[in-house]
């Protein structure tokens, strides 16, 4: 279960007046899973998130003892009675009965569109479900196991909901787990913003010193202050998730126009081994090209290896970089490999 205090409460905000569709098959799950999921929609409604759950498979009755016997509030939606949009509307949970009906079919999505589902979330039998955040151009042309699934998801994308997540239903707390974290527990497919680098905005400085800080102590960074990533606020990109700041790098051109350092380049441990690193340096070697730059180079001597490994540096001398960058790293007292990339 998501622990972090802070890590739950960024979310809140941003899913109060929401609405989430939460697909269950009670054929497949067991008591205990179905009995977890209702407590983690009861924690959603408190907070403020409008909720619309469907039930597959033949087992309808079962839902019932689940629902009553818990502090939920919610409605069955029935053909002569109140429609789902008004339901979930005076704060109820609307539960929508789909016996046979198959995991994101038509019906479902007809439903989540109806009343403009930010989430569309199946809980599914499948413990092989990797942990991933994939866009719904590459869900679309998925290859290789559930592909099919992937391939609905990402129509289901397509067709107007920003995000579906499919989730393994045997994890205790699986709905607070992926909703609650920036990388969840299970597979987000998503069709806006949900992993972007972009320039820094000054409101993300005290984000970004905070972020870095632990590496400067370890002696891993340059130290920088406010002020001085004020002053050079349009070197710097920053990685954000569900629009958390957790990565950082900047470009400092050299004065000949010709060169850029590649510098102050920082995952959070949290985010680590995910291919973000990588992912700033592309974008930072991307903006060092559009300002026809020749050639960008790094001062580093934890990371050297991966510059080289991964994306293609070469080592070089102190001479080859600007006269200037050799002056302060003499002055700094500091011991660095040196690695740079030809950009043409």
């Amino acid at each position: 279960m998501q622990s972090d205090v802070r890590a739950v409460l960024q979310y809140v905000p941003s899913f109060r007046g929401k609405v989430f569709v939460v697909v269950v098959n009670q054929d497949e799950m067991t008591e205990l899973a179905l009995a977890e999921a209702i407590l983690d929609l009861i924690a959603l409604q408190q907070v403020g998130v409008r909720l619309v759950l469907v039930t597959l498979g033949n087992d309808q009755g079962g839902i019932d003892y689940f629902l009553m016997d818990r502090e939920l509030k919610w409605q069955r939606v029935l053909s002569n009675g109140k429609s789902v949009q008004e339901i979930i509307e005076r704060g109820q949970l609307a539960l929508v009965e789909l016996p046979g009906h198959a995991t994101l079919d038509e019906s479902i999505l007809n439903i989540a569109l109806s009343v403009g589902a930010k989430k569309l979330i199946a809980l599914i039998c499948r413990s092989s479900l990797v942990r991933s955040a994939i866009s719904s151009d590459e869900a679309l042309t998925w290859e290789g196991e559930d592909a099919h699934l992937f391939h609905r998801a990402g129509n289901v994308c397509s067709r107007g909901i920003p995000r579906v997540h499919l989730l393994d239903q045997s994890h205790q707390g699986v709905l607070m787990d992926e909703l609650f974290s920036n990388e969840g527990v299970g597979t987000m497919v998503y069709a806006d913003d949900y992993l972007s680098v972009r320039p820094i905005h000054q409101d993300d400085i005290s984000e970004l010193l905070a972020m870095v800080g632990r590496s400067i102590r370890d002696a891993h960074l340059v130290p920088r202050s406010w002020d001085e990533i004020e002053e050079s606020l349009g070197d710097f990109l920053v990685l954000t998730i569900d629009g958390n700041v957790v990565g950082c790098v900047a470009l400092h051109v050299s004065p000949d126009l010709l060169s850029g350092e590649v510098a102050c380049l920082y995952v959070k441990q949290s985010h680590g081994g995910r291919g973000y690193g990588r992912r700033l340096v592309k974008a930072v070697e991307e903006r060092a090209r559009e300002l026809q730059l020749k050639w960008v180079f790094a001062l580093s001597n934890r990371a050297a290896q991966f510059f080289t490994e991964k994306l293609g540096y070469v080592h070089a001398s102190v001479e080859e970089i600007p006269e200037k960058r050799q002056i302060r790293l003499k002055e700094s007292g500091r011991e660095s490999v040196i690695v740079r990339k030809n950009l043409s």
